[in-house]
């Protein structure tokens, strides 16, 4: 019996052991997760930001364009 209570003590303690290890980790890949989220939502903003600018200037040069050769 001391030998049995002894063996389930360490191993409830190695599983929880295990599972602040898992805890920790989910945590940590749920901060990364929202990290590259926010890096991806960024990088979305600024292409479509760098593109509506491109088309502007485009129309502005087709505008131009058009008046001085009309």
């Amino acid at each position: 019996p001391v030998m049995t209570d002894w063996w389930m003590s360490s191993a409830e303690k190695a599983i929880q052991r295990g599972r602040k290890h898992v805890e920790n980790a989910a945590t940590v890949l749920g901060e990364v997760a929202g990290k590259a989220q926010q890096r991806f939502g960024d990088a979305a903003k600024t292409a479509r930001e760098t593109t509506s600018k491109a088309a502007g200037v485009v129309e502005t040069a087709a505008r131009h364009v058009k008046e001085h050769t009309a």
